[in-house]
């Protein structure tokens, strides 16, 4: 073998490739970009992959939730639903159905007219806001000719139905 001309001394090289990733100023060894394997089983060269071994779907980095700001709105809508729902039922949606004054008084004067044949009734008074709950019992006042006197009423069921008892 010969020795090319203007080589000093030694075997001629060929000149160095561009390498694809830089050298350190300060003598430290070039960092190869990532992807690039490196040591005695590095293969194919320039082989980049997304996946990156067992963390294979994800980066090692965990995003940070804000777990104080979704405890806070949690917590923000439970007491709201909780407030409203309490609010309700003291308001009465939820509290028992109560009977129609005016409709309990005309069911009343009906049934002694019709059932005891009490035809001169005059200031029947049932009490407001009676609930609907089978077995409740509560009076109505009537002056039934020269007299006052107490009718009872009891609750029959939910439909709503009553008994209207004797005047006493």
């Amino acid at each position: 073998m010969t020795q090319p001309t203007g080589q000093p001394g030694g075997w001629w090289r060929p000149p160095p490739t561009p390498q694809p990733y830089s050298t350190s100023p300060y003598g430290q060894p070039p960092t190869p970009p990532s992807g690039h394997q490196q040591g005695p089983h590095a293969y194919g060269g320039g082989f980049q992959s997304q996946y990156q071994g067992l963390g294979a779907f994800g980066s090692t980095e965990v995003k940070q939730r804000k777990p104080k700001k979704r405890l806070l709105i949690t917590t923000v809508v439970v007491l709201a639903l909780t407030g409203g729902g309490l609010a309700a039922w003291w308001l009465g949606p939820f509290q028992d159905d109560v009977l129609d004054q005016q409709s309990l008084q005309q069911g009343v004067a009906t049934v002694l007219r019709d059932s005891y044949g009490e035809h001169n009734i005059r200031n029947l008074h049932c009490p407001a806001d009676q609930r609907i709950t089978t077995g409740h019992t509560f009076e109505c006042s009537v002056e039934i000719g020269d007299r006052k006197t107490a009718v009872p009423i009891r609750v029959l069921n939910d439909k709503p139905e009553y008994e209207v008892g004797a005047p006493r």
